[in-house]
């Protein structure tokens, strides 16, 4: 079973997200204030976020309310219907993805990118997303920084296929982090409004 029940509770018109953010702050060229910043990023071991996101493809779109907390042992995703009832509690580690819906129903895959698209039909980069989230490039794989602020806080990224963009900082704990970030590739826009972040854990 596909899990439809997901794609009922959650498809909805998906307007706006066929365009990048417009950046709030202009382009910057001052590398020292890139190289501060993403060290300021280097040590955040951890996170936890509460938000909304959307996902669109050429055919079908879905959005819901996320909550998602990660650790280098474990990732721990909530998604909610917009109208607030919880249609998807997943669970990644390294040894593997489960998904249990609503219903109590279950799906398990190697990974939680592989249980994405098998209950949706859509490639998300979940693995990079992970560091993207942060406003900082993944590691592994090489990236280009298209832009930046004048405080190094990234507005565009490129790496794996994908253009990542980014606006409405916050500080937390120190670190500057983004309120919104859009994924954009050839077949798929994913938005994620980022409303509170949690604590922090370095390394």
């Amino acid at each position: 079973m596909k899990l439809r029940i997901i794609l009922v509770a959650l498809t909805f018109a998906l307007g706006g997200c066929s365009t990048l953010f417009p950046p709030s702050a202009p382009p910057s060229t001052d590398a020292v204030a890139l190289a501060r910043h993403l060290r300021s990023l280097e040590n955040v071991a951890a996170f936890s976020l509460v938000g909304r996101m959307a996902v669109q493809t050429e055919k079908r779109g879905l959005s819901g309310a996320v909550r998602w907390k990660h650790t280098d042992e474990e990732d721990h995703i909530l998604i909610f219907s917009p109208l607030g009832s919880q249609v998807a509690d997943i669970r990644a580690t390294p040894r593997g993805a489960t998904l249990v819906t609503a219903d109590k129903k279950t799906l398990q895959a190697d990974s939680p990118g592989a249980l994405f698209y098998a209950t949706t039909g859509m490639d998300l980069p979940l693995t990079g997303l992970t560091d993207w989230v942060l406003g900082r490039p993944a590691t592994g794989t090489t990236h280009e920084i298209v832009a930046f602020d004048d405080r190094g806080r990234l507005i565009h990224l490129r790496q794996d296929g994908w253009d990542i963009e980014y606006d409405n900082y916050q500080t937390v704990e120190g670190a500057d982090l983004p309120g919104k970030v859009l994924l954009k590739s050839r077949e798929l826009n994913f938005k994620l409004l980022i409303e509170q972040w949690g604590t922090l854990p370095r390394k």
